[in-house]
């Protein structure tokens, strides 16, 4: 009866291990799968980073290429407002 007994409880402990391995197992299959899901997540991430990255280098240029533009308007304007006063040279002279 007790090597019944012990022969019972060494195969209860037996059947926990395994049960433990099984459920280790699927908690490692389980976090794996999380992990690539989360991998993938931030690739995207990245890449998006980068494509706004991209764009506001874009925008600085293209701020830049107007600041170049305006520069030259302010210019011409001021040169036409001096052509403008030559014109009417009275009109200066009243104001």
């Amino acid at each position: 009866m007790a090597y019944a007994s012990i022969f019972l409880a060494g195969i209860s402990c037996l059947v926990s291990v395994i049960a433990l391995l099984r459920n280790s197992k699927a908690d490692m299959k389980k976090d794996a799968g999380q992990m690539t899901e989360i991998m993938v997540k931030l690739n995207v991430i990245d890449e998006n980073v980068k494509e706004v990255k991209s764009d506001i280098k874009d925008n600085r240029a293209d701020v830049d290429r107007i600041k170049e533009r305006l520069i030259i308007v302010e210019e011409s304007t001021k040169s036409a407002h001096k052509r403008i006063d030559g014109l009417y040279p009275e009109e200066k002279k009243e104001a």
